[in-house]
């Protein structure tokens, strides 16, 4: 007889965990960030961040290909305006960059697909950046995509003209921005000596800009024992066309806190500093020996700047920085050529000097009155009685002033009146009589 077979029991397959879920887990969104750089510098920034910063996507946009085909391939490239440019540059003609990117508005939407927060890089003063960056911005807004721009002016040798293409530009991009951030060329001399080879001085920008990004890309991603997330990110860049200052350094040792401090606060490759800042947001990235005296030390020299500011800071714990210390600060509503509190105490008000006593015036002493005295004439010989002039034979004595021929001539009047009485008196009465009676 055959053996009957034995059925071989197929061993079941380990049930597929599933993992438990709290309540409203699902909802919660991931922050998605996106770096674009538009145009041929803001192209070659981005290019040189990317490989540096992690957890953010990168895009570069220009109409001129050869330049998109030296992008890295890790990154996105845009390419638009062919049939308006040939694929080309636009010849520092801003409006030939501005044209192209209305004529691309359904493919930039699409950029800009599923993204919170989009950071522009842009060199101006070019016609690829500047014309097309405000465009860019624009249609951001309209899917009210929040957006911060980096823009880099030209050098004063680069000529009046491209200066002035780059302000313009601005004007036009700042009521489609949330925030924007200024690093005009020339600053550059304030970090590397001017013999640096031109590519190693742009390479050294762009190193900085890197650890600013990366800076910020820890303060909404890495999970902190005082937390930031993107909400606190959105309340601090609400609004349109606020100045920003971005900045992040880190230092170690035993004196790690100053040092990270005054480098953060001051950048050289901004014009201004955070001195009265309307909105500031601040994170600490430290490992488990971070101090409270150090947060405290941190936090109060920020908010020295202005105390009126809205701040929201955070504290992140990373293993790996050991005995560093990493600050990354973004402030909102900074002013130019402003000059930070450096004092560490409040100093009193000078005490009001006493003000000096007013001198006493002197009395007005009356005036004296005038009298009114009667000019004599000289006696004649012929009669003792003086000639005197009466007020109404000089009505205008009080208006107009009488030189010294007016007075003879009107005494020389007077005294013939005078002497003409004279002989009437000397004639015998009985004769003045018939005289009168013959006049009659």
């Amino acid at each position: 007889m055959a053996r009957k077979k034995k059925k071989v029991k197929k061993a079941k397959k380990p049930a597929k965990k599933t993992r438990k879920t709290l309540e409203g887990q699902d909802s919660i969104h991931r922050t998605r960030m996106r770096v674009m750089g538009i145009g041929g510098g803001g192209s070659s920034i981005v290019s040189e961040i990317a490989p540096q910063v992690q957890k953010v996507d990168f895009v570069v946009a220009n109409t001129d290909l050869q330049a998109l085909r030296q992008a890295a391939r890790t990154m996105k490239t845009f390419h638009f305006g062919q049939q308006l440019t040939r694929s080309l540059g636009c010849g520092m003609d801003p409006k030939i960059g501005q044209k192209a990117a209305k004529e691309a508005k359904p493919q930039i939407s699409k950029l800009f697909k599923g993204v919170d927060l989009c950071i522009i890089v842009v060199s101006l003063g070019g016609g690829t950046g500047s014309g097309a960056a405000p465009e860019f911005a624009r249609i951001a807004r309209d899917l009210k995509i929040m957006t911060f721009g980096i823009f880099t002016l030209p050098f004063k040798f680069e000529g009046a003209k491209k200066i002035q293409i780059a302000r313009s530009s601005l004007k036009k991009l700042m009521p489609n921005l949330n925030a924007l951030a200024i690093i005009p060329n020339e600053n550059i001399f304030q970090i590397v000596d001017k013999k640096t080879p031109i590519k190693e001085a742009f390479s050294t920008i762009n190193k900085r800009l890197a650890a600013n990004l990366r800076g910020l890309c820890e303060m909404v991603y890495l999970p902190g024992l005082i937390n930031i997330d993107f909400a606190d990110l959105r309340t601090i860049l609400d609004g349109r066309g606020k100045l920003a200052y971005l900045n992040s350094s880190s230092a170690q040792g035993g004196n790690r806190t100053e040092e990270a401090l005054a480098q953060v606060l001051r950048s050289p490759l901004n014009e201004y500093n955070i001195q009265g800042a309307e909105k500031i947001i601040f994170n600490i990235t430290a490992s488990q020996d971070l101090g409270m005296r150090e947060v405290e030390q941190i936090s109060q020299a920020i908010s020295n700047f202005n105390r009126r500011a809205k701040i929201i800071f955070g504290v992140s714990q990373d293993n790996s920085y050991r005995d560093k210390i990493r600050i990354t600060l973004l402030a909102l509503g900074c002013g130019k050529n402003s000059k930070p509190k450096t004092r560490s105490k409040p100093e009193l008000a000078p005490e009001p000097e006493p003000e000096p006593e007013p001198e006493p015036k002197p009395e007005p002493q009356p005036k004296p009155e005038k009298k009114n005295k009667k000019k004599k004439l000289k006696k004649t010989n012929s009669s003792s009685v003086p000639i005197v002039i009466k007020k109404e034979e000089a009505p205008d004595k009080a208006l107009t002033r009488r030189n010294a021929l007016d007075l003879k001539k009107a005494a020389e009047e007077s005294e013939e009146e005078i002497l003409a009485q004279e002989k009437k008196w000397d004639i015998p009465a009985f004769l003045r009589r018939k005289e009168e009676k013959k006049a009659e």
